[in-house]
């Protein structure tokens, strides 16, 4: 009796290491050799090997009880010759159910095509945490898009083209956002970018290095970052008449400024809230 459930045992065992040594589901593995007909992902074309296991793939990480994917960090993958922007079909990431981070920076993406059914990224993205879409050709219209996938709580969407201001139904929906940086992306109208990004209740640090900011700042427009700790403003054309320093009443959570390199002089009440921007540092990352 003893033998037959130790061979039972063995037999479990065997099974276990067999599928787990195939790695990724099918339906992930499939969507990721889909992106490869635009990102060069890195895998051997062994049948017998890495192929078959996309957990192995460079930029790839697994959840090593299930096998399904978690994390997929593509920056700098669009190797082609003529460096066109290209869209990425959303549906692609549709399989990825227990995906938490992605890194699509620096590809040359102009945008996302976004799946017919409207809630269908928020229902398989549910697990998606950090989003990083840094250094593309992204124009407004990605905010639509992104503002469907509730779970998000790091956005970087650093030098790409925002183009002039935001508005407060392309972000509100984001209440678990927690860090975004918007540097050098040409936001203009400083108030009205204030008023839509205090619609993100629980948002930690914000980020609008080198922007060509203009108009005036007032206590109002700070009101609602309650939960504000960093705000970083380096590189910035930012100027003391905007009235910036006198608006900071607000912040009560605010513990650090970065001004470095704008038109800002003067005190605050509280100096250790100035700060050099090496001292700042991602969210997420």
């Amino acid at each position: 009796m003893k033998n037959k459930a130790l061979w039972v045992l063995v037999v479990v065992w065997g099974i276990a290491c067999l599928c787990g040594s195939r790695g990724c589901r099918e339906q992930e593995r499939v969507a990721l050799l889909a992106l490869n007909a635009a990102l060069d992902l890195i895998y051997s074309v062994d049948a017998g090997g890495p192929y078959f296991n996309c957990c192995s793939w460079e930029g790839v990480a697994c959840n090593p009880t299930t096998g399904q994917v978690t994390k997929m960090l593509f920056s700098w993958r669009y190797f082609r010759s003529s460096s066109k922007t290209w869209y990425l079909n959303a549906s692609l990431l549709l399989p990825f159910e227990e995906l938490k981070s992605l890194d699509l920076s620096d590809n040359h993406l102009g945008g996302w095509i976004a799946p017919e059914e409207p809630n269908l990224l928020s229902s398989r993205l549910s697990k998606l945490e950090v989003l990083d879409l840094s250094y593309n050709s992204l124009d407004n219209s990605i905010l639509s898009i992104l503002r469907t996938i509730l779970s998000l709580r790091h956005i970087f969407l650093e030098g790409n083209n925002l183009s002039g201001t935001l508005h407060v139904n392309g972000i509100k929906n984001l209440s678990h956002l927690e860090s975004l940086y918007l540097d050098a992306v040409h936001l203009k109208d400083v108030g009205t970018v204030l008023r839509a990004l205090g619609a993100l209740s629980c948002l930690k640090i914000l980020s609008l290095q080198n922007n060509p900011l203009e108009g005036t700042i007032t206590t109002q427009d700070f009101h609602n970052f309650n939960k504000l700790e960093q705000l970083v403003l380096d590189y910035s054309s930012l100027t003391m008449s905007m009235g910036i320093l006198s608006s900071l009443g607000p912040l009560k959570s605010l513990r650090l400024l970065s001004a470095y390199r704008t038109g800002l002089s003067g005190n605050l009440s509280d100096q250790s809230k100035f700060v050099q921007p090496s001292k700042t540092r991602r969210a997420g990352s």
